[in-house]
């Protein structure tokens, strides 16, 4: 953890009595409506509208640019029985994505081939050598999915050849648009709203606008399919709020009762049963899908999502655990590597961008480590690995640092990129690897002051401690699903007393704590808090941050505060 005075503690005012009347007028419990203030959630049917899962509410897809010209191609394509081929990514989002669309299209009776390409051996975005393939087999629609915006010379390609395209993304496009059908919400003439989907909920909404042309019903669409939305969604971090809200919700809920066998497996193998969170899909499930597109061919991942043999699902299911384990020790060796290379040789005073290159670090690899980099350090990470004479890499940012903004400021210097504000790919000439670090701390030193680059907690409300009850955490739960968007409640208590501190876990990671006021005690836990343990001792006074929870050990349910941060008392 970083010394207590780097880190910023960010607590929301309290109106108590706008809270009770929000409260009262809303129905719901007093504290989740003062978290609900805290948000801009501040009137009743604002309220409503946020906490309502109604499957009603979901947008008309045909808001969407270009929605019905897509469906009605796709439906022109399978009435007359043309091949088509999908075209992913290879990450989790593009991964179900393309996987719901070949079983959306299959079950149409359309003749349906897919292609995802290698992250090492293909560029990002649509490969050439798999169009030419394609057409060569028949292909006349090719459907590009997570993909394809920024790709004008491949489309220009596929078009050339006879094959028209479809493109379904929702990243960022160029200053000129391919020309193809393309249902992207990011463009620049759309004028319409949308909420900020993954691919996997476009390629939903495109399924869905097909369904209404050819009068199917959409219930059972959503029934089929919302598992892999759900499980998409989360994956590529996009505000669970509007649709994604609904549709994870949902997803949620089917994903235990899931009839595709591939998933069964991954939930088997994962140990995980009964009621699921956006967390379990975060770091138990997106992992392995996302790991077999980092290490080797992302094909086996969507592969596993269609298949329908038990046995067959539950070998490739292994090969994804396999694929994950080489990935957690190789991410584990760079990370540790790029965490060096910053702290001997980056002076984070001057430096608001952190631009990190090694010859040999494993190009699948490089984006998850730009994140655990951006956690560890609180600025853009820009991560790459060499080949042959160009750097090929990843980026992730935080709040107000537009990652496509920077990319195409640095568009002289680059060979190609894409992506969002939050996370984007590239690959450079080597030579051009100091210009593109002193350029990206340029734009950096313009729109980041110094406060963004500290750790921030981030907290809804004050409260007494003695008013955390589990009605209180019943009523939070409301508002799940938790991810970005709609993080986790996190409330603050001041001067509790410390009755017990020690540390569990091995080498002592973990900080366990026992706190109380009057007659109440809680069980704290803080999970790689375990070096904060040195200032804290029993019968002093401390601020805790922290998220109420219930905790199951052997059959047992207990209340627990889930640690966010903790501070000596009157600071």
């Amino acid at each position: 953890m970083p010394p207590l005075k780097q880190v910023i503690w960010k607590l929301a005012p309290r109106d108590e009595p706008a809270e009770f009347e929000l409260a009262r007028a809303a129905g719901i419990h007093s504290l989740v409506a003062a978290v609900l203030r805290a948000r801009g959630i501040t009137t009743p049917q604002a309220v409503r509208d946020f906490l309502s899962t109604d499957l009603n509410a979901l947008r008309d897809p045909f808001e969407l640019p270009d929605m019905r010209a897509a469906a009605e191609r796709i439906v022109m394509a399978v009435g007359t029985n043309e091949s088509l081929l999908i075209h992913g990514d290879y990450d989790a989002d593009g991964i179900t994505a393309t996987a719901l669309l070949a079983r959306f299209l299959g079950k149409l009776g359309a003749d349906v081939h897919y292609y995802i390409p290698h992250r090492i051996n293909d560029r990002y975005g649509l490969s050439p050598y798999a169009i030419q393939q394609a057409v060569a087999r028949g292909v006349k629609l090719i459907i590009a999915v997570d993909c394809g915006v920024s790709d004008n010379d491949e489309i220009a390609q596929a078009n050339s050849l006879g094959a028209e395209v479809i493109v379904i993304d929702h990243h960022e496009p160029g200053p000129e648009l391919p020309d193809a059908i393309i249902v992207d919400y990011k463009r620049h003439d759309f004028e319409g709203e949308a909420d900020d989907l993954a691919a996997v909920g476009l390629a939903y909404k495109v399924a869905a606008a097909v369904c209404t042309l050819l009068e199917m019903p959409v219930a059972s669409l959503q029934r089929a399919f919302f598992d892999l939305v759900a499980i998409g969604t989360v994956a590529d971090v996009v505000e669970l709020s509007g649709d994604n809200r609904i549709m994870v919700k949902w997803g949620l809920q089917l994903l235990p009762k899931t009839r595709k066998e591939g998933l069964q497996a991954l939930l088997s193998l994962t140990g995980l049963a009964g009621e699921l969170t956006a967390q379990d899909i975060a770091f138990r499930l997106a992992p392995r899908l996302n790991a077999v597109g980092r290490m080797a061919e992302a094909t086996d991942a969507v592969d596993l999502l269609l298949e329908d043999d038990p046995d067959a699902a539950m070998k490739l299911a292994l090969r994804l655990e396999g694929y994950n384990v080489e990935r957690q020790r190789r991410q584990a060796l760079i990370f540790c590597e790029a965490e060096a290379m910053v702290c001997e040789e980056v002076d984070l005073d001057d430096e608001p961008v952190l631009v990190l290159a090694g010859d040999d670090w494993h190009i699948g690899i490089v984006g998850i480590v730009a994140s655990k980099v951006v956690e560890r350090f609180p600025r853009p990470a820009f991560v790459m690995s060499r080949k042959d004479d160009t750097w090929r890499g990843s980026a992730r940012s935080v709040e107000g640092f537009d990652i496509a903004a920077a990319l195409r400021q640095c568009d002289d210097l680059l060979l190609r990129y894409g992506g969002h504000k939050l996370a984007g790919g590239f690959t450079l000439p080597v030579e051009n690897l100091q210009d593109f670090r002193s350029r990206l701390n340029s734009i950096g030193r313009d729109c980041l002051r110094p406060q963004q680059l500290l750790p921030t907690i981030s907290i809804d409300c004050e409260v007494d401690i003695g008013d955390i009850d589990p009605d209180l955490v019943e009523a939070l739960g409301l508002m799940k699903p938790f991810g970005r968007g709609n993080r986790e409640p996190v409330l603050m208590s001041s001067s509790v007393e410390v009755l017990d501190v020690r540390t569990v876990g091995a080498d002592g990671k973990h900080l366990k704590l026992l706190v109380g006021e009057g007659h109440r005690v809680f069980d704290c836990i803080g999970f790689s808090m375990g070096p904060q343990a040195h200032w804290i001792s029993r019968g002093s006074r401390i601020d805790i941050a922290y998220t109420p929870e219930f905790n199951e050990y052997n059959g047992q349910v207990s209340l627990q505060l889930r640690l966010a941060a903790v501070r000596p008392a009157n600071r």
